[in-house]
């Protein structure tokens, strides 16, 4: 016979007695005695193969990197002029066009 799972306890020296109880709110219960169980000692839990990638493993050490350094603001400054100067004069471009097509006298509709 094989050995029951590891959940279930031995019942030790003494067995275990089924019994069957039937009953309301409104009449006793009926007992009647089924057995005696005797429950031998459980089977030890069979090693997983890959158990060793579940076991708790070493605390991690963390160092983290300090903070960046932030370039100086007229070198910032001087690239994000870089930076919008296209639209600077590309807004320049397209004002100036629109000032010379309303004012030109030879626009026909």
């Amino acid at each position: 016979m094989a050995k029951p799972p590891s959940s279930l306890p031995p019942s030790g020296d003494a067995p275990l007695h089924v019994s069957l109880l039937l009953g309301s709110f409104v009449h006793s219960p009926a007992t009647l005695d089924l057995f005696d169980l005797h429950v031998p000692p459980s089977a030890p839990a069979p090693v997983h193969p890959e158990e060793v990638f579940y076991l708790p493993r070493p605390e991690l050490a963390h160092t983290f990197r300090p903070d960046p350094k932030l370039p100086p603001r007229p070198i910032s400054a001087l690239f994000a002029a870089f930076v919008l100067a296209p639209w600077a004069v590309l807004f320049l471009l397209v004002r100036g066009t629109v000032i010379a097509s309303c004012g030109s006298p030879s626009v026909r509709y």
